[in-house]
């Protein structure tokens, strides 16, 4: 199987790939959204006419970029099970699949934005009829089910992006080592801390509040978040690809 363009780039190119180009469309993106400016903040996160808010900034290009790294984390997951001889990479690699449609299917709501763009007929917000996810849905004792995803997704940041890099990229096991990220996903991991704590200042601050209106991602700046979290496994994925073709 044949290697990618992007993921060749990003072998070849470790700064640009791992900092720079995740840094240059998150700022990018940020810039738009707290610029005060109607207009550019809509291209992040619309607010369309006749559509609640909740529904119309899934149009938007922070939503829909995500849409996309997802689309390519199955792509990758999938030409990962292909290539693999170790039976151990080919599951771990079906198990991204299962994970990242499952996450995909979250993230647009299992269609239900399109449908009701196309229809005109929009679901309430009552949590107690909400029915259009699973990860914005609140439990028995009142937390939404999101909250013990972005537990699980920061410990898994912090063990498998900063601590397997630096404790197991020399490994005996040939399965750990190829499995195990590139040094280089410390620097992504510390970047997307960073840019989510900037995120968070500028909207705390106010900056995304136009004419005395909150931002479309009023509440839901950890999008930004998301977006870069999505990349670091797209990223990985692309370069463990490139490993299992090039062991082989």
């Amino acid at each position: 199987m044949q290697s990618s363009i992007f993921a060749k780039w990003a072998r070849g190119h470790h700064l640009e790939a791992y900092v720079v180009l995740p840094a240059a469309i998150s700022l990018l993106l940020m810039a738009m959204y707290f610029s005060g400016n109607a207009f550019l903040q809509s291209i992040v996160a619309p607010d369309l006419k006749n559509m609640p808010l909740f529904s119309s900034r899934e149009f938007g290009a922070l939503e829909m970029l995500q849409n996309f790294f997802l689309l390519c984390i199955i792509f990758y997951s999938l030409r990962c099970s292909i290539a693999a001889k170790d039976a151990v990479v080919k599951v771990f690699a079906l198990l991204l699949i299962f994970v990242s449609v499952f996450v995909l299917l979250e993230e647009i709501d299992y269609g239900a934005p399109f449908i009701e763009y196309i229809t005109g007929v929009h679901g309430s917000l009552a949590q107690e009829t909400w029915d259009r996810n699973w990860h914005n849905k609140t439990n028995a004792s009142g937390v939404q089910n999101v909250s013990y995803l972005k537990l699980i997704s920061n410990f898994g940041l912090l063990t498998g992006f900063v601590l397997a890099p630096l404790l197991l990229s020399s490994s005996r096991n040939r399965t750990l080592r190829l499995l195990v990220p590139s040094r280089w996903m410390i620097a992504t991991a510390v970047l997307i801390v960073l840019l989510s704590l900037l995120a968070h200042y500028l909207d705390d601050a106010g900056h995304s509040i136009i004419a005395g209106n909150p931002g479309n991602l009023d509440k839901n700046i950890s999008e930004f978040r998301e977006l870069n979290m999505y990349y670091l496994f797209l990223l990985y994925l692309a370069i463990l690809h490139e490993r299992i073709i090039a062991r082989q």
